[in-house]
């Protein structure tokens, strides 16, 4: 049987309602198991097994497809495969899904590649830069200030202090469900050295790590950080905070955000 006359054959099995194809991956969970082996359909509601054999459907348009799969519960489901047994290079097209639920896709040139972990299911959005705090203009910016505008005098945030800022103000923060943001951050009019944390305001305590440095007074100087947001205090999500060791104005724009619910484009 040739290659088109099992695309034809699958085809109208599959509108009968009788089977959906035979080969590689081709599975279903069920109660006992059944073969199909080469050139045999897959059955419905049993365990297909075709060995090393491989299916290729031929054929097909968007309007008129060669596989088309129907039904209310899920439709397709990628039995998971140990990483070590996915090969390094895949057929462009292949797919084949990990125990820990990434999907690899077989890339360019055979390549292999994620495209479901965590990072890549979200959605990476550069949006028109704005800014959310300048602790010179405190109260231009204090609509976004959570916590911590007691902290600042004379238009610095005074030193070994903290202050929680939100992002629900940014679109589409809110409606899509940002979990990070990429924020430019200033320090100017410096007092002496130190070093500037932007974290989220999900933890309990500053991290011992450091997203700005300066070493001495009056400097100004920037830096492009990715913060992961979190709850303030339990009740304000998409929201960090900034806290600093050394006296220093601080100004904070938002250039991009990740989104985990990326359903439209920004205006």
């Amino acid at each position: 049987m040739t290659t088109d006359e099992n695309s034809t054959t699958r085809r109208r099995i599959i509108k009968a309602g009788v089977a959906a194809g035979a080969g590689v991956g081709a599975a279903a969970v069920v109660a006992s198991p059944a073969s199909a082996a080469p050139g045999d359909p897959v059955i419905l509601g049993q365990v297909n097994d075709a060995g090393a054999a491989e299916t290729v459907l031929v054929g097909g348009s968007s309007a008129n497809p060669t596989l088309t799969v129907q039904g209310t519960s899920p439709k397709l489901v990628l039995a998971p495969t140990p990483e070590a047994n996915i090969p390094q290079e895949l057929p462009t097209g292949s797919l084949a899904v990990t125990p820990a639920a990434d999907l690899v896709i077989g890339g360019r040139g055979g390549t292999r590649a994620y495209v479901n972990t965590t990072r890549w299911a979200n959605r990476t959005m550069a949006v028109p830069p704005q800014r959310i705090m300048d602790t010179r203009s405190l109260s231009t910016y204090s609509g976004n200030v959570l916590h911590g505008a007691a902290n600042v005098e004379a238009g610095k945030l005074k030193a070994k202090t903290f202050m929680h800022l939100t992002l629900k103000n940014v679109s589409p923060v809110v409606a899509e469900k940002a979990v990070s943001a990429y924020v430019n951050i200033t320090v100017a009019g410096t007092v002496a050295a130190g070093f500037l944390t932007a974290y989220s305001s999900g933890l309990a305590s500053v991290p011992e790590t450091s997203s700005l440095n300066w070493w001495g007074p009056n400097q100004i100087l920037s830096n492009l950080v990715e913060v992961r947001l979190g709850s303030y205090n339990g009740g304000d999500p998409f929201s960090f905070a900034i806290y600093v060791n050394s006296a220093t104005s601080v100004i904070v724009d938002v250039s991009g955000l990740t989104l985990a619910a990326p359903d439209g484009a920004l205006a």
